[in-house]
């Protein structure tokens, strides 16, 4: 373990002492989760910071980027983003005033928000989409093709557990 860590993974040998049934390995591996989570979000924010960006609102510049005509529904782009609604309309708010996105109705439903990378959107999309790959991917040197699809395998297969959940 790394000594980032070690506090941590003491807490949890120190409630499994207390309460036997607790299942530190697997509480452990969810803690290692959010660690490894809560640090890449460090690294993408550090390399934002620059463009007066934020992870969140990165997030929704490359969502739209990859969409179909770099357009979604705000509901969609909310689920991609894995945002609440209020915290979404926060972020496209910023980013209308910096001119990076546009917002407007569904032709025939104004019911329906839709959101739309501008130019400007698009070329800072282009822009710090490396910059963030290039140091947030680093989570991974040392690992081989292999060990990248059993971690995918295995990613997968936590996921689609959860989905059973909610």
């Amino acid at each position: 373990m790394s000594s980032s860590f070690d506090a941590t993974n003491k807490r949890l040998k120190n409630i499994h002492a207390r309460i036997p049934e607790f299942p530190e390995d697997l509480m452990r591996l969810l803690r290692m989760t959010y660690h490894v989570q809560k640090r890449i979000k460090d690294l993408s924010n550090a390399a934002l910071r620059k463009h007066d960006l934020v992870d969140t609102s990165y997030m929704v510049l490359a969502v739209l980027y990859g969409s179909e005509n770099e357009t979604s529904t705000a509901s969609t782009l909310g689920e991609a983003c894995m945002e609440k609604p209020a915290n979404l309309t926060r972020v496209c708010n910023d980013l209308e005033k910096q001119g990076l996105i546009s917002r407007g109705n569904r032709p025939g439903d104004r019911r329906c928000v839709m959101i739309t990378l501008t130019d400007a959107g698009r070329a800072m999309a282009e822009k710090v989409m490396p910059e963030v790959w290039g140091t947030t991917t680093r989570a991974y040197d040392g690992y081989g093709a292999a060990d990248i699809a059993a971690l995918e395998t295995l990613l997968a297969r936590q996921l689609d557990n959860l989905e059973t959940l909610t």
